[in-house]
């Protein structure tokens, strides 16, 4: 079923329209964009991750997958296994295996051609293959209006001193115009049997301060998007 969220616009799971004010990327824009994310995590605090749309194809007559390869379209091999891994580890939490496509391919541009892709998903017995690829940064401007902070008037009985003391306290807040930024990944799961796509989910991730809070956060919003169908063992439950 789809997730409303108010940040995003609804989509088909193959082409969507952007908004107005989001901006698209090419696919080597893209994976140095992802290094930026990644960056702009290195600090300490806390994001919050939402699975802003999701898709299930109708009527898959699909066994449930009990493997999942985890393929992130990075093309820097380090951010890319970084991503996997602990990708992996919130999975393996929930109860699901995935694979880290980082271990059967090391680079991501030597494995460009079908064959090769098949040859790993044999290799790896898996049902089923996670496509993750961050699609863009969008930030949203807010503004914040001033305000009088203060204690309400005192007792009769207090002196002037105590008065003079708590209406000093009164504090102004000028007004300031902020942004938010939000970051979006799109996850896109194929079956290995019908080599066609059974599921498709949207995170957005809004002022992201961790990295691996961040990737866990992301990680266990889409394991949920996907367990709360039939195509995972065990899954059709929340």
């Amino acid at each position: 079923m789809p997730v409303d969220n108010p940040y995003t616009t609804p989509y088909h799971p193959v082409m969507s329209q952007p908004e107005p004010n989001s901006t698209m990327f090419t696919p080597a824009y893209s994976a140095r964009l992802f290094i930026l994310f990644i960056l702009a995590l290195l600090v300490a605090g806390c994001s919050s991750t939402k699975l802003a749309q999701s898709w299930e194809a109708p009527d898959t007559n699909e066994p449930p997958a009990k493997k999942i390869l985890l393929v992130a379209l990075i093309k820097d091999p380090v951010t890319r296994r970084f991503f996997e891994e602990h990708f992996v580890a919130e999975a393996k939490k929930r109860g699901v295996e995935v694979i880290p496509s980082s271990e059967y391919i090391p680079q991501a541009t030597d494995h460009d051609e079908k064959e090769e892709i098949i040859k790993v998903v044999r290799e790896t017995g898996a049902e089923g293959v996670l496509l993750a690829q961050l699609k863009g940064v969008e930030k949203k401007y807010k503004s914040v209006p001033s305000r009088l902070d203060w204690l309400p008037d005192t007792h009769d009985d207090a002196s002037f001193y105590d008065y003079y003391y708590q209406n000093y306290r009164a504090i102004y807040r000028p007004g300031y115009v902020g942004a938010d930024n939000y970051f979006n990944m799109q996850f896109r799961y194929f079956s290995t049997r019908s080599e066609k796509m059974l599921w498709a989910g949207n995170t957005v991730t809004k002022n992201p301060r961790s990295v691996i809070g961040s990737i866990k956060q992301i990680a266990d919003e889409i394991i949920s998007g996907l367990r709360g169908t039939d195509l995972l063992e065990g899954g059709g439950l929340l």
